[in-house]
């Protein structure tokens, strides 16, 4: 049973779109590769300790006078790291979407699904997409610079509205009403995210372990793997998202539906 669920949970390519997905996949694992092998980009921050040192050691007039020593190549690397971050995190936001209309257009003739909403067309989740890519793009350059003493409240909260994208492009509600909607439809539900959630980090931490070893090897291998092991563990997180919002919204219609009979009944 267990090895059941890590099955579905983890097998990305079960989905009906699976050259969609396989090339989205590609694209995020060259994307991830670029990083390093950019022939433009400068992986080399050793000068980084030496300046903070000297910034931490310095009175407060001579550090607005301290210019960073950050060649153009440092500058080339860390635009493209965060291109390739945002690249891969919305394209695991794009799966979630996808996996919410492979489930319904799945058991859209079940008797016992007839009060599951339609799916919408490729064509209407990649508009949405589009518009939800443009949103993130404006909200994710702040987000970086955020306060880490934020982070806790990231993970507290992550649990409570990770759904919110799937229910964005499953068509149920709009970019601002699937957040609250979602928030209200996880009560019951949120140790259970979090369960799984757990899980998905595991697995992470495992695959970058085994990553972290074949550099001792080959460090072209390790760029490699890594790049297909984080985009492999992002879009399982788009997946969740997706078999998440399927659950919840199931168990919901189902309720409405029995209620309704029960009322009928009696």
């Amino acid at each position: 049973m267990i090895l059941k669920v890590l099955e579905r949970l983890f097998n990305i390519d079960d989905i009906d779109c699976k050259w969609g997905v396989r090339f989205m996949f590609l694209f995020c694992v060259l994307a991830r590769c670029a990083v390093f092998f950019n022939p433009y980009s400068d992986t080399d921050f050793s000068w980084l300790n030496g300046w903070m040192s000297n910034f931490e050691s310095a009175d407060q007039t001579t550090r607005l006078t301290m210019d960073v020593p950050m060649t153009s190549g440092n500058v080339v690397f860390l635009v493209t790291a965060f291109l390739a971050l945002f690249i891969t995190f919305t394209m695991g936001v794009l799966y979630s979407g996808l996996y919410v209309r492979y489930f319904r257009r799945k058991n859209s003739e079940k008797e016992d699904y007839e009060g599951i909403p339609k799916p919408l067309s490729y064509g209407k989740i990649l508009k949405k997409f589009g518009l939800l890519f443009l949103f993130y793009l404006a909200v994710s350059i702040p987000f970086v610079i955020v306060n880490s003493n934020l982070l806790l409240i990231f993970c507290i909260g992550f649990p409570l509205v990770f759904t919110a994208p799937a229910c964005y492009l499953s068509g149920d509600k709009g970019m601002f009403n699937s957040l609250p909607y979602v928030v209200r439809l996880t009560k019951g539900f949120y140790l259970a995210h979090i369960r799984s959630l757990v899980l998905v980090v595991l697995a992470f931490f495992f695959t970058d372990a085994i990553a972290g070893l074949v550099s001792y090897a080959s460090m072209t291998a390790f760029y490699i793997l890594s790049a297909a092991f984080s985009t492999w563990i992002t879009f399982t997180f788009g997946r969740y998202a997706g078999m998440a919002y399927c659950a919840m919204t199931d168990k919901k219609v189902r309720s409405t539906i029995n209620n309704e009979k029960e009322g009928k009944i009696g």
